[in-house]
């Protein structure tokens, strides 16, 4: 068809073509009451004397295909009031459900970089009628014709046709009128940033706004307490919450009378929701699991946390109660955190009530009972620590920032009275505390009284204060410090040593309030200074255990440091040795017992202490083998030094007495095999009756323990016959499905090459199938996988393959187990070596099951081979080449781990070539080419697509047609892709600007509702 069919025969088919096309799309909104309902729906044929300019511009007019040149022949638009409608719109799928929308649809009119900036804006969709439709007699001849279908709210109406008809109908021609008209189009331009894109989305915020109200005001409406109450499950239950906080939390007119009276309701349906069993949630893609216990208390939490404010006690007493009750110790934890953000110093709160919140809250607890008090402790200490800190802060949020604000908080005498109500309460606490974990937790709230030294900031009188109150809590422990562990006493007595010097520092510097008090605090913490220390044994404790002691020098030399301490301490070690004898064994076994009572996870608490056992078992067997017959289960636990000791002593047959009794009650095997492997003895015979006691006994750890010894040492004497050693080990280990031997092997991976080079296939694999059982594969067993790879490759990807057949296995151990790591930490370069033979075992894993291989074999290939491994590239190249579509979606279930990088691009090519009609594969490329992993900033996505779209440049240049062709397809859909986004992010960042300028600008902050 040219201009000329067009215009005598063709132009009233199209005309009524764009009738019909309107017609059905009236009739299709007006049956869909969830869709909104436009301003106007209007349709057009292009006049032939527009359609004659446009094709002259173009160059075109003698065109002889316009029905394939044009899509816009046949014209409808749909006008909105507002974006919210258009997007509402957009996400139906009325035009896909009426029509047969072209592949390249839709097209996004929108201001980017690619246009130059046209301002005009709408979306575009070109379709055909449906092939149901065609078949009917009254649409049979639309068969083939095209129509554009614009989508614009009526702002951008009103813009595109009064601007079209004033700069692109009505053209002037040239030599006169230029300048005015660039002048106009300026105009027009300024008019769509200025006026109407800024209404159009301050319409659409006040549309949502509205929208949100009229939801706040169904719930209002429905009586939310009666909702809650008649909540079948947690699924309803978690609903309502969310319409409460959503919806009608912020447009309550009377917030704390709304507060008063969902307090109950709210703590009723946190009990309701322990009660009830999870539901599932049934989707159209399948059942969901349901809402927990958890889910709504959390929720319930949020809401508390939003109002905790409008009647500051209710929300503590809802807190206490919640606390109380709760099973879970995470929720309890958020309950706490509540706590704090509810007694903290808020600037904002403070400038209006003062410290009076904070005294109002310590004074309801004070008028509770003790034992109601310590149900829910955590909170009353959450309480009482945060009316101690001396800082004052808040935070206020903007649509691209946060202010956060920060200082002391100002010195009062109500101030004072907060203070010392919170520090008695905690001194009752403390003397209700019934172990050394509920003291120290009163301690650490004690202790925010006493930071006052530290802030920047600190006013003279908030210093006074503290200085006070750190002297009447010295004072405090100092009454009570005989009574106390010595590991609670080593604690406190390196916290006043610093707060000595800070005070002794003052007493010379401060003005002379400060001197006379901070000479008082001195005097105070050298009372309990020595109130402590007047305790021989604790003298003697602290020097062997721990490392918070504080050593006499200290009071003195704030610069004594570490090295100085250790030597310290060896010099009284060795003195103590010396002072062991018959007189005073008793004496000093009582010492060494309550050292090794000791409880502490932290490794640096007892170096000191094994050192002087293996010292003393040295030099004095005859007292440790004394020690040994009456010693309890704790300080058994330190038999592993007595035995390196005695090995090193005069006394074998003391040592060797001792070590076949050991061998032969099996009560603390793992020690003997810490022995064996950390001690300078050679005793293979004692390792073989090791395991084999360890193994009669089932005792799992020490035979783990025996594993590490002969993988240790392996070219050594100590183990006979090591690759026995090491089947026997593995054999009851993998039996049993305990691989935790690994967390302990990793370290020394690397310095035990001797035993990874000489291992033999059937022990590599042994040790491989024993590791099969781990849930996941961390970076410490990657360590050992390296060292394997090195001369059993095969092996290491046999392994990950079995791995990966155990994940799709039923069962609750197959939901937690992870077959592969999401990222390699150093394994990637033993699995990269035989790039051949990667891709044979991972096509075989693929071909086992392609399901999730993307995920987990195809992720483990991405990883193992990362952007640099050009040989990998060129094999799986050459694999698709030589294959067919099973290697072609292999390679691309890889290659979308890969986030569109440039170096897929050659595998893409070959694959696009070689099945140049096959649609699927053509997808899944794209989706290759279109990922882009993590983006940053308002328009990272559409930049990130941007450079996806540069990179198909270098397609364009290839000589295979089929490759061509793609690239042109797949520019144009990133391109619509890009301005699509674009179009997105605009939307989100002015109607974020809106949602904060709306806020009053009164300094209230999101703490402060």
């Amino acid at each position: 068809m040219n201009i000329d069919d067009y215009e005598r025969q063709y132009f009233p088919v199209y005309e009524a073509f764009a009738a019909t096309v309107q017609f059905i799309l009236k009739v299709a909104l007006a049956a869909d009451p969830q869709l909104p309902q436009p301003q106007s729906l209007q349709s057009r044929a292009k006049s032939v004397e527009s359609l004659r300019k446009r094709l002259n511009d173009e160059g075109k007019l003698d065109s002889q295909t316009l029905e394939q040149d044009r899509r816009d022949l046949a014209g409808a638009r749909i006008i909105f009031y507002t974006n919210n409608d258009v997007e509402r719109f957009l996400a139906s799928a009325l035009i896909r459900d009426n029509f047969e929308i072209e592949e390249d649809s839709p097209k996004v009119h929108h201001p980017t970089p690619e246009n130059d900036g046209v301002r005009y804006r709408g979306i575009h969709y070109t379709i055909r009628l449906r092939d149901d439709r065609i078949q009917l007699p009254e649409y049979a001849r639309f068969a083939g014709l095209r129509c554009e279908i614009q989508i614009q709210t009526i702002l951008n109406h009103a813009w595109s046709e009064t601007s079209h008809d004033i700069i692109y109908k009505n053209r002037l021609g040239d030599g006169f009128g230029k300048k005015a008209i660039e002048g106009i189009t300026r105009r027009f331009e300024r008019i769509m940033d200025k006026y109407l894109i800024p209404a159009g989305y301050e319409i659409q915020k006040a549309q949502q706004d509205y929208e949100r109200v009229l939801r706040g005001k169904q719930l209002f409406d429905s009586d939310l307490i009666t909702l809650l109450q008649n909540a079948k499950n947690n699924n309803e239950r978690y609903d309502i919450l969310s319409g409460l906080k959503d919806y009608a939390i912020p447009h309550y007119d009377d917030l704390p009378a709304a507060y008063a009276s969902l307090k109950g309701p709210l703590l009723d349906a946190v009990r309701a929701a322990r009660a009830d069993e999870v539901v599932p949630i049934e989707t159209t893609f399948g059942a969901m699991r349901g809402m927990r216990a958890e889910d709504v208390t959390k929720l319930v939490i949020d809401i508390i946390s939003v109002l905790r404010y409008q009647d500051a006690v209710g929300t503590l007493t809802l807190l206490f109660e919640m606390y109380t009750s709760e099973p879970s110790g995470r929720i309890k934890e958020e309950i706490v955190s509540i706590a704090r953000h509810l007694g903290e110093y808020n600037i904002n709160v403070y400038n209006q009530v003062g410290p009076s919140l904070q005294l109002a809250l310590i004074n309801h607890i004070d008028a509770m009972a003790p034992a109601e008090i310590d149900r829910a402790g955590p909170v009353a200490l959450a309480i009482w620590s945060e009316a101690l800190k001396p800082e004052i802060t808040s935070q206020t949020w903007k649509a691209d920032s946060m202010i956060l604000r920060s200082g002391t908080v100002p010195a009062s005498d109500q101030l004072g009275d907060v203070r010392t109500k919170a520090i008695h309460a905690l001194f009752a606490a403390f003397d209700r505390s019934t172990d050394d974990d509920q003291r120290r937790l009163v301690l650490s709230a004690l202790e925010e009284a006493t930071r006052a030294h530290g802030a920047a900031e600190r006013s003279d009188a908030l210093l006074t204060t503290s200085l006070q109150d750190t002297t009447r809590i010295v004072e405090f422990l100092t009454k009570r410090a005989t009574g106390m562990s010595y590991e609670l006493r080593q604690h406190l007595e390196q916290a006043r040593v610093r707060d000595y010097h800070w005070a002794k520092h003052l007493s010379e510097e401060g003005s002379h309030t400060q001197r006379k008090l901070a000479e008082e605090l001195a005097t105070a913490i050298l009372k309990f200074r020595d109130c402590i220390n007047g305790d021989e044994r604790f003298v003697r404790y602290k020097v062997l255990v721990g490392f918070e002691s504080v050593y006499p020098v200290q009071w003195d030399d704030p610069n004594f440091g570490f090295n100085k301490s250790e030597e310290f301490r060896k010099t009284e070690c060795s003195r103590y040795l010396d002072e062991i004898n018959d007189e005073t064994e008793e004496e000093w076994f009582a010492l060494i017992t309550r050292c090794a009572e000791t409880k502490s996870n932290d490794m640096a608490t007892f170096p000191t202490f094994i050192d002087f056992l293996v010292q003393l078992a040295q030099r004095k067997p005859d007292v440790v083998q004394r020690f040994l017959i009456k010693a309890g289960r704790d300080l058994r636990g330190f038999l592993t030094a007595f035995l390196n000791g005695l090995f090193a002593s005069s006394r074998q047959d003391i040592y060797e007495k001792t070590l076949a009794a050991e061998l032969d009650s099996g009560d603390n095997l793992p020690a003997v095999a810490r022995h064996l492997r950390y001690g300078n003895t050679h005793n293979p015979s004692a390792a073989r009756s090791l395991l084999d006691r360890a193994i009669a006994i089932q005792d799992s750890w020490s035979v783990m323990e025996c594993l590490l010894l002969a993988m240790q040492h392996w070219s050594t004497d100590r183990v006979t016959a090591p690759d026995v050693y090491v089947r026997d080990a593995l054999s009851y280990l993998t039996e049993r499905k305990d691989a935790r031997w690994v967390y302990q092997a990793w370290f020394s991976a690397s310095r035990e090459s001797s035993f990874y080079d000489a291992v033999s296939s059937d022990i590599a694999t042994q040790m491989l199938e024993n590791m099969a059982h781990l849930p996941k594969i961390n970076h410490h067993i990657e360590q050992i996988l390296t060292q394997l790879a090195k001369h059993h490759l095969e092996a290491v990807w046999d392994y990950f393959g079995e791995r990966l057949q155990h994940q799709d296995g039923d069962g609750d151990d197959a939901k937690s187990f992870e077959a592969v790591p999401f990222q390699l930490f150093g394994l990637e370069k033993a699995l990269a070596k035989d790039p051949a033979l990667s891709l044979a075992k991972g096509l075989a894993w693929f071909q086992r099951d392609a399901r999730l291989f993307e995920f987990r074999g195809g992720r483990l290939l991405s990883a193992a081979f990362p952007r640099d491994a050009d040989d990998f590239f060129v094999a799986l190249a050459n694999l698709v080449k030589a294959g067919g579509e099973v290697e072609a979606k292999f390679a691309l279930a890889i290659l979308r781990n890969y986030r569109g990088e440039a170096f897929t691009h050659n595998v893409l090519k070959e694959i696009v070539s070689l099945f140049p009609k096959n649609r699927a594969l053509h997808s899944a490329v794209r989706t290759c080419i279109e990922s882009y992993g993590i983006a940053h900033g308002e328009h990272g996505v559409a930049d990130a697509w941007r450079v996806r779209r540069d990179l198909l440049d270098d397609w364009l240049k290839d000589s295979r047609q089929a490759v061509v062709a793609f690239a042109e397809r797949e520019i144009a859909n990133l391109t619509r892709m890009i301005a699509d986004e674009e179009r997105r992010a605009e939307s989100d960042k002015r109607l974020r600007d809106m949602k904060y300028d709306d806020q009053p600008d009164d300094g209230s902050d999101d703490d402060n509702n």
